[in-house]
């Protein structure tokens, strides 16, 4: 299980401050989704931060080399960022209920400022722009040798001619199996299999979520 919530904050990552504002759609901008094209925006790979005991006691270095496990593990299980698969539900869900068309962006952005978002994404009337913001494992503070997996968010949905945020907010959330959590052992084994289905979990309560609460669906 995955406790998803809405996270109106700032939101904190090595290295980086992100402020999320909670702007659910307005009825106005909702009723004019009918029909509307639709492009998902596409960003690099995030980093991925494996946040052990070991290493965080080395400060700075130790943050570095948990990023670079982190990304080691992403890249020798191919575990897909979440955000795709929140991106494409989210699509699927806006082309049932307001019959818009999904629309595949043709860029990556490197940045994430509304304007550099828009220009890697052409093609249609809004983007639809779901980012990770964090992804990671961490040890609990009283019992170093289990984790849980967190995982954070950010949606916003932009009105492609004006470049105007429409609906903003984040979803945030960790796994809920406290009693019984798992090790770093078990989060990896069998080609990450435990951290894949804790990450595709987190992907389909956001996904939940973010319908519902962000763009009123």
């Amino acid at each position: 299980m995955f406790r998803i919530t809405i996270a109106a904050a700032v939101v904190l990552s090595l290295g980086a401050c992100t402020t999320v504002k909670h702007a659910p759609i307005s009825q106005d901008s909702l009723s004019k989704l009918e029909g509307k094209s639709i492009v998902s925006s596409r960003y690099g790979q995030p980093d991925f931060t494996a946040f052990t005991a070991g290493k965080a006691a080395f400060a700075m270095l130790g943050a570095a080399a948990m990023v670079t496990e982190g990304n080691t593990i992403v890249k020798e299980n191919g575990i897909e960022d979440p955000a795709i698969a929140i991106s494409a539900g989210l699509q699927s869900k806006l082309a049932s209920l307001k019959n818009t068309t999904a629309v595949n962006a043709s860029g990556v952005a490197a940045k994430d400022d509304v304007a550099t978002v828009v220009a890697a994404s052409p093609g249609g009337d809004y983007v639809l722009d779901v980012k990770t913001l964090t992804w990671m494992f961490n040890y609990y503070p009283t019992d170093w040798a289990h984790y849980r997996v967190s995982y954070t968010a950010r949606l916003r949905l932009i009105d492609a001619a004006t470049k105007t945020v429409v609906a903003e907010s984040a979803c945030a959330g960790v796994q809920g199996d406290d009693k019984n959590p798992p090790t770093k052992d078990q989060l990896l084994e069998n080609g990450a299999g435990m951290l894949k289905g804790y990450l595709a979990k987190a992907g389909e309560a956001c996904t939940e979520v973010l319908a519902r609460e962000v763009l009123k669906l």
